[in-house]
């Protein structure tokens, strides 16, 4: 069972309903059919806690989602996206997970869209 966040409060820096449209747009096609929009969709799910295994570092989450541990996984798809230690991810995946949780984290003022748009 995942724990999902249905109590309003923030994720990150945004409304969860503002993850969830943002979720509902990247979930149709074509954004959800590329490395990109695969990256933003497993980011988003994750930061509302609708899977437990992290985008990036796989790690399960345990309990609620904490700000530190948004950061860290932002920290993560960075380093792929640098190629620091090789990468574990396909390149266009990681700048999905990255550009989506910047947004969640207030990093970006504009979410992610659709590559080319």
């Amino acid at each position: 069972m995942t724990a999902q966040n249905t109590t309003g409060t923030l994720v990150g820096a945004r409304d969860p309903h503002e993850l969830g449209r943002l979720l509902a747009a990247a979930n149709t096609h074509p954004f959800c059919t590329g490395r990109f929009g695969r990256g933003v969709l497993e980011a988003l799910r994750w930061a509302l806690g609708h899977q437990v295994t992290a985008p990036i570092t796989a790690i399960p989450l345990n309990g609620v989602l904490r700000s530190a541990r948004l950061w860290d996984e932002v920290d993560a798809a960075r380093t792929e996206l640098l190629g620091h230690g090789g990468r574990t991810v396909e390149l266009d995946y990681a700048r999905g997970v990255y550009e989506a949780l910047a947004w969640v984290c207030g990093h970006r003022e504009h979410p992610p869209q659709t590559p080319g748009r």
